[in-house]
């Protein structure tokens, strides 16, 4: 069973190499991911503009047209992610 924490170095590797999936993002296609994801990281592939939230409790828990640069990288605990331009790939959590 996943943990959302990582405890094991094993959670660690499988989470950074995608073991648990990834939803591609695309001005042209998809541009947003469906509810009830979570994800830990969110990698910018083509100049985007994002919105998403996060499931925390502490913090800021939402942000809306975040300009993101080609090779930006963006590691937590995201949910519903959009896209109004640009492509981003976003790694599933668990």
């Amino acid at each position: 069973m996943a943990t959302k924490q990582l405890y094991s170095a094993n959670q660690y590797h499988r989470l950074s190499f995608g073991d648990f999936g990834f939803r591609l993002l695309d001005e042209n296609a998809t541009t947003s991911t469906p509810s009830g994801e979570d994800f830990c990281t969110v990698h910018c592939l083509k100049d985007a503009v994002l919105t998403m939230s996060s499931n925390l409790t502490v913090g800021d828990s939402s942000i809306s047209s975040l300009d993101l640069k080609e090779g930006h990288i963006l590691y937590g605990d995201f949910t519903n992610i959009s896209i109004t331009g640009g492509i981003v790939i976003c790694y599933l959590h668990r």
